[in-house]
């Protein structure tokens, strides 16, 4: 964040942050726009980072997803699909918390 070479947006409705170059984004492979299209992010782009954050509420909203699921109001193709919805953020939460770098020293 300190860096003034770099440009960071925060895309909560995708629980992610877009460390933004142009050359790299997938948003923009043919425009050329100073700015990412936080309505179009991709999740194999190469500027997309995650907070420890962003990775909490990944599993918050898994867990809104497979309450929503689990109610009997809720059609079964429905509640196939939230629950593979919340399955594939419980993975990315997972995924950030097994590959985040911690810049903190190990304690002894």
């Amino acid at each position: 964040m300190g860096n003034p070479a770099l440009t960071v947006y925060d895309n909560p409705r995708s629980f992610l942050m877009c460390v933004y170059n142009r050359d790299r984004a997938l948003c923009h492979r043919l425009d050329v726009t100073d700015a990412p299209s936080l309505d179009r992010c991709q999740p194999t782009c190469a500027n997309i980072a995650r907070t420890d954050r962003h990775a909490d509420e990944l599993v918050q909203h898994a867990q809104a997803l497979e309450k929503q699921a689990a109610s009997e109001a809720v059609p079964g193709p429905l509640s196939d699909r939230l629950t593979r919805r919340a399955d594939h953020l419980r993975d990315l939460a997972d995924r950030h918390h097994h590959g985040r770098i911690d810049l903190q020293e190990p304690t002894s």
